[in-house]
């Protein structure tokens, strides 16, 4: 019996081997992973430094001083004597702020046009059912893949004929609703469960109620995309104002910049001030709505 191996002892024996052996399948794991580590590092290295290198390039030139290159490579990257002055001159030379103030008023009133518009235009796409409805969602899309310039004349016309030439909110109307957005907030009204729904109607919830209290809380996400791409979309904008307006008091940024580029003159140190400028608000409004806007684009390719 004592020379007999007991059963716990052959189960050990047999064990060995695979316990010899499972270190060498942890270490190729660990390989694996190291090598998707360095992969995805490089990956990302490369992107941040396409971004985020022409920003820098702006930074240095910007904060360059008069006497300084601003040509070169890496070596003239570090300016030698830092200075504000040309954020200082790209206010004084041209109304920086009053065009800054135009841009806001602009986008402000553009992403609230695009909300109330969008919204309710997806949301009966997606839950009431009427006769066209299809065919009615075609035509959006097939007018999303129109450019801007070849109903530029006609929107021109109409927007004369409303008075509405040389105003603000000329600027704003004509495009005032964007396809995608209506493309965004209809798939995300069609990822929520009928379930909601048949609850509130059961509750005595109406059709206003049953809008604001139980569909509006849960696309939060995809508002904030919607607002997001509205308000840089009427921030960029740049062919529609400069046809639209004729008094430069009420240029926008995108604009009013250009001022600051000469017919035979141009100091890049002032115009790459003025250009840090005018991306510091979308800067600030993404990084202010980036959570919304991650968790709206996650939850809209999940229910898409």
């Amino acid at each position: 019996m004592s020379g007999t191996p007991t059963r716990e002892a052959r189960n050990t024996e047999q064990a060995k081997p695979e316990q010899r052996r499972s270190p060498h399948r942890i270490d190729t794991g660990q390989s694996c992973s190291r090598g998707e580590a360095i992969l995805r590092w490089t990956l990302m290295t490369i992107a941040a430094a396409v971004v985020l290198g022409p920003l820098l390039w702006q930074l240095s030139t910007a904060l360059k001083g008069a006497g300084e290159s601003t040509s070169g490579f890496l070596g003239s990257l570090v300016p030698s004597d830092p200075t504000l002055r040309n954020f200082v001159t790209a206010f004084t030379e041209i109304p920086l702020g009053q065009y800054l103030l135009n841009s806001t008023a602009i986008a402000a009133t553009g992403v609230a046009v695009n909300l109330v518009i969008a919204t309710i235009t997806g949301y009966a796409l997606a839950r009431i059912p009427f006769r066209g409805r299809a065919v009615y969602m075609a035509v959006l899309l097939a007018t999303a893949t129109l450019p801007f310039e070849v109903i530029l004349v006609s929107t021109l016309l109409v927007t004369r004929n409303l008075g509405l030439q040389d105003t603000l909110l000329g600027v704003v109307l004509p495009q005032g609703v964007a396809i995608t957005a209506i493309f965004v907030m209809r798939q995300a009204f069609r990822g929520i469960p009928t379930e909601l729904e048949e609850a509130a109607t059961v509750d005595g919830a109406g059709p206003f109620r049953m809008f604001l209290r139980v569909m509006l809380p849960n696309v939060k996400g995809s508002l904030a995309v919607v607002t997001v791409l509205g308000f840089l979309d009427s921030w960029d904008q740049f062919l529609w104002p400069l046809v639209i307006l004729s008094d430069p008091d009420k240029y926008p940024v995108s604009v009013g910049v250009q001022y600051l580029s000469g017919a035979f003159s141009a100091d890049q140190r002032v115009i790459s001030a003025a250009a840090l400028v005018v991306i510091l608000p979308p800067l600030l409004v993404y990084m202010f709505t980036q959570r919304h806007v991650f968790s709206g684009l996650a939850g809209g390719a999940l229910k898409g």
